[in-house]
């Protein structure tokens, strides 16, 4: 019996990527993606948000927000905020018993503040940013959760898994092997992957800006490497899961801003 029951991807706003710009061997043009946040329903825990997408409070400060959106070109009104997705579908949002945060970054955390009542939920390292705000866009402090939200940093996972031939580290989420954890680094300070097991799906997060840079090798441009934290790391997160998805084919690899995240057994 499975103890993940569900999963889905609910779009959360969205935006648009030249790739053609961002990778030397593309000739797409404009494409508008989703910003996505995971709804998993668990066996035992219940509700679980994975990351929560953007929300009206990135927009507190619009001079911030404005220089945001010179590099990003972000889209969503209020009606994009998960309470108001959750709440067009008839749910409370006090189903939500707990966030996993993959990384800090607006599309991510933006609406944190909004949710009533959650433990929330990543690596060490994710957390120790929200804890001491150390965070390099002033946009983020306003969608940071107050200080006094339960936060639980994920163990390190000691069971048998294919990620152990790629990254160093894994991490057990929930603590009982359904949802593992994985740093990659280099789109931001500190990043986490998630690997659901049950269905073999792979969530890199911000890693790429979806599954076609894997597919079809695509090559970031200087303008997509300026746009990361950390290039160097990013071009080695990127080379070790273009790595696994040529060995592990039977396992699915989506992100952020994948238009389709498939769930199975």
């Amino acid at each position: 019996m499975n103890k993940i029951i569900s999963l889905r991807a609910i779009a959360c706003g969205s935006e648009s990527f030249n790739f053609s710009e961002l990778f030397i061997n593309s000739n797409g043009r404009e494409e508008t993606l989703p910003v996505n946040v995971l709804l998993l329903e668990h066996r035992k825990f219940g509700n679980i948000l994975v990351n929560t997408g953007c929300s009206e409070l990135l927009k507190k400060n619009m001079t911030v927000f404005f220089k945001y959106k010179q590099k990003h070109k972000l889209k969503f009104d209020d009606t994009d905020c998960i309470t108001e997705k959750l709440e067009a579908e008839g749910s409370d949002p006090m189903i939500i018993k707990k966030v996993i945060l993959t990384h800090c970054s607006p599309e991510c955390c933006g609406a944190l503040p909004l949710l009533p009542k959650y433990e929330l939920i990543s690596s060490a390292q994710v957390l120790c940013l929200i804890k001491t705000r150390d965070l390099d866009d002033d946009m983020m402090k306003s969608t940071m959760p107050e200080m006094n939200i339960p936060v639980k940093a994920a163990g390190i996972f000691n069971g048998q898994t294919p990620l152990k031939n790629y990254f160093k580290w894994i991490y057990d989420i929930l603590g009982d092997g359904s949802v593992l954890g994985f740093d990659i680094r280099g789109h931001r300070k500190e990043m986490m992957g998630l690997y659901f097991p049950e269905s073999k799906l792979l969530y890199a997060a911000d890693a790429a800006v979806d599954e076609r840079v894997l597919d079809q090798e695509l090559v970031p441009s200087e303008k997509l490497l300026e746009t990361q934290s950390y290039p160097e790391d990013y071009l080695v997160t990127l080379s070790t899961l273009r790595r696994l998805h040529r060995e592990c084919p039977e396992i699915t690899i989506r992100f952020l801003h994948s238009k389709a995240v498939p769930f199975g057994s």
